[in-house]
Order: structure tokens, then C-alpha cells, then sequence
């Protein structure tokens, strides 16, 4: 499974891609300058409710993502390149 994370100025967005890269998750929220806070929300959410004990893959972009990936040893994908290779 791959987790997608843009965590942007305002909003966090986030999908989840099953084995066959079917949307099986996706959300867009505001996190109210509470970034950490929403993400661990929203990560324990999506652990709890669509991964469940499977192995996954986490990704991150966004003008907020840069600084978690470098603090967390997460890949951070630029968000203009995340929406070429996407589609």
C-alpha cells in the first residue's frame, strides 16, 4: 500500500493506494497551524481504519512537508513533480 501526504500552508491532503493502486482513502483538511497534531491524527487514522497491520509505503510534499520529511528520514516528493508522475 502507498500513503500520500501534501501538507501544505493551510490544509493537509492524503490518499491511500491499495496493491492494485485503487483509492482506497483520501482526505483534504485544515490543520489550523496544528500540523503535527492533524498529522498524527490523521496517520493513527489511517493506520486504525485502511492499513491495518500491512506493510506501506509514506510519502510526503508540500511547502510544510519538506521540513517533516527531513525530521521524520521521509521521502518528500516536490508536489508539481508528484502530479505529473501520477497521472
Amino acid at each position: 500500500m502507498k500513503i500520500g501526504l501534501d501538507v501544505g500552508s493551510t490544509t493537509i491532503k492524503s490518499v491511500v493506494l491499495d496493491d492494485n493502486q485503487k483509492i482506497v482513502f483520501k482526505s483534504y483538511e485544515r490543520h489550523y497551524s496544528q500540523i503535527t497534531e492533524k498529522m498524527t491524527e490523521l496517520l493513527t487514522k489511517i493506520r486504525d481504519e485502511v492499513i491495518g497491520g500491512k506493510d506501506a509505503q509514506l510519502t510526503i510534499s508540500g511547502s510544510a512537508g519538506m521540513g517533516i520529511s527531513d525530521t521524520c528520514s521521509l521521502p518528500f516528493v516536490q508536489e508539481v513533480y508528484a502530479t505529473r508522475i501520477a497521472t
